[in-house]
């Protein structure tokens, strides 16, 4: 019987999609994430579960000589807005479907958990743009990702990136026409914790909810807001600092244990881009800040930075210093360090109200309330400074 990772496993998927026999299914434990079940019955010994497995199969990336880091804006002003930060995981989509091609990416199903699907359409891209901050079910798109490659179509696909490790992991190959973007992640919340916060919506607001995005930018781009819309027409938004779900994610007891040592970071990416928020812009790029968004693009390979030379017509996009960039953004290379509290945050987790979890696990100390004062203080005085300069 295969001996497939416990801890460690980052839920990518790859086995269940490798398997020639559909032993394997992803299944959630008691914390809410998922991992992989061999059904014995089935299961013919083959290992290749294993034999593909990214975490039990680590292997370095191989030439970092390209990688470069820019600052990007769209050109496309209601794209930016609608984007979490500067709106290029659009403008990358839209040039490979503009090439005939396919784009896999992360979208809402009808209970708001979160799956990754596949769009070959500019208006299907709305579907997967902006952050979610719960883990994706890749479900079979490693499988659907390698049969438009075999057709000979261009794709890209985005993910995580231990996801795009499973990926290259399943696929066993280079393919010319793939290309890869994942995101610097901060790690991935349990998905039943999301649930959890959905139902104590619902229940106050006494109504079923019919949309949401995480990262409403009427607060401006760094004071982003968590929003829901529910059926009776009433709506919940709250900035991320005062929202209780994004309050227990940001204090790291909720992540996959798997987040803690990730084993995709660094220069064990195994993307050709990563992009994210460019925390930090206005100190290093100040012309790129405007409070809307700036998106922080890395390039990693030779494909990437071809990928990125195609799209400068559709966006404002500047080469910026690539170490000064990820001190702003350390979760490019360095894990989140394992809470002491977190065995506790889940030992009682499933009969724990939001409310209780948020008091014990989410509420700033009086000590960061203050540093978080300092810090809002501090960034106003710089903007106010670097608005003057611009006149």
């Amino acid at each position: 019987m295969p001996s497939l990772p416990s801890l460690k496993c980052s839920g990518c998927g790859a086995c269940g999609q490798i398997c020639p026999k559909s032993a394997i299914s992803m299944m959630p434990n008691n914390e809410g994430f998922l991992y992989p079940e061999i059904d014995s019955s089935l299961c013919v010994e083959c290992r290749l579960c294993e034999k593909i497995c990214p975490v039990l199969n680590v292997r370095s990336s191989t030439d970092f000589s390209e990688r470069k880091a820019y600052a990007a804006i769209c050109n496309d002003e209601k794209i930016r807005l609608e984007s979490s930060s500067g709106g290029m995981f659009t403008v990358l989509a839209e040039k490979v479907i503009a090439e005939g091609g396919v784009v896999f990416g992360a979208e809402f199903d009808s209970d708001f958990s979160v799956m990754h699907g596949w769009t070959d359409s500019v208006c299907g891209l709305e579907r997967f743009r902006g952050s979610k901050y719960l883990q994706s079910r890749t479900e079979n798109t490693f499988l659907d990702c390698r049969k438009f490659l075999d057709d000979g179509r261009k794709v890209l696909y985005t993910g995580t990136p231990c996801q795009i490790a499973g990926l290259k992991a399943f696929l066993k190959k280079d393919y010319e026409n793939l290309f890869t973007v994942d995101v610097i992640c901060h790690g991935v919340p349990s998905p039943s914790l999301w649930q959890k916060y959905i139902k104590f919506r619902e229940k106050k607001s006494a109504s079923r909810i019919v949309k949401t995005a995480f990262r409403r930018k009427n607060d401006g781009w760094k004071l982003y807001s968590l929003s829901f819309t529910f059926a009776n027409g009433s709506e919940y938004r709250q900035i991320l600092t005062k929202d209780k779900y994004m309050q227990l994610f940001l204090k790291d007891n909720g992540l996959r244990e798997s987040c803690y040592e990730c084993s995709f970071r660094g220069n064990s990416h195994k993307s050709d881009i990563t992009i994210a928020d460019f925390w930090g812009v206005e100190s290093l790029e100040k012309e790129f800040f405007d409070d809307k968004g700036t998106s922080l693009v890395i390039v990693q390979n030779e494909k990437g930075k071809r990928l990125v030379d195609s799209i400068k017509n559709s966006c404002c996009i500047k080469e910026t210093d690539f170490s000064q960039a990820v001190k702003f953004n350390p979760a490019y290379f360095e894990s989140k360090k394992r809470p002491k509290k977190r065995n506790v945050f889940f030992k009682n987790f499933e009969r724990t109200e939001i409310n209780e979890l948020y008091i014990k696990f989410g509420k700033d100390s009086f000590f960061m309330k203050t540093k978080r004062f300092a810090a809002r203080c501090l960034w106003h005085i710089r903007n106010i400074k670097n608005k003057k300069e611009a006149r």
